[in-house]
């Protein structure tokens, strides 16, 4: 039948002892120590913490402020200014592309600054070729390096023999 029969008692409990005290580490490890673990990992118990309410700042008050005083200006004295704050063009665009070191990305950025005329730019006092030159990024720089004021005075004049005795050929396609 079976073959523990056959073996004798004491045989039977040599093999009996080694389940038994199986057993007895297997519970000591994981379900006698069980309430130790809980209470290890247990964290204390403390009151909710409840968020102060904080009373809302109070709105400022706006100061009335002074309107500054103009003096009368004559209408044909008025200069319309562009979004950046330079004296705006006055009549028909020129091709700012003429300009030596003005190329296409240039050309689109001065005239979404409202910069589309030649006198416009040979007027440029410092202060506007640093409102200017703020807006050129990666082209900072170029107004002062390439002459952009000298070049768009002689061709808002028309002195086309000087700006090419100066700064080189006219291209064809852009005159």
């Amino acid at each position: 039948m079976w073959p523990i029969c056959n073996l004798g008692l004491s045989s039977f409990l040599w093999l009996l002892l080694p389940l038994i005290l199986g057993l007895l580490t297997a519970w000591w490890a994981w379900g006698g120590r069980r309430e130790e673990a809980d209470l290890a990992y247990a964290a204390p118990v403390a009151e909710p913490v409840r968020p102060v309410p904080v009373a809302p700042a109070p709105a400022p008050v706006a100061e009335p402020v002074a309107k500054p005083v103009v003096a009368p200006v004559a209408a044909a004295a008025a200069v319309a200014m562009t979004a950046i704050g330079i004296p705006a063009a006055v009549g028909d665009p020129d091709d700012l592309l003429q300009i030596k070191g003005v190329g296409p990305k240039l050309n689109d950025l001065l005239h979404s600054l409202g910069i589309h005329r030649f006198d416009q730019i040979s007027r440029w006092t410092s202060g506007d070729v640093a409102k200017v030159d703020s807006h050129l990024g990666s082209f900072k720089g170029r107004i002062d390096r390439d002459s952009w004021i000298e070049q768009a005075g002689l061709l808002a004049k028309g002195a086309i023999a000087e700006f090419e005795a100066k700064f080189g050929k006219l291209d064809s396609e852009n005159q």
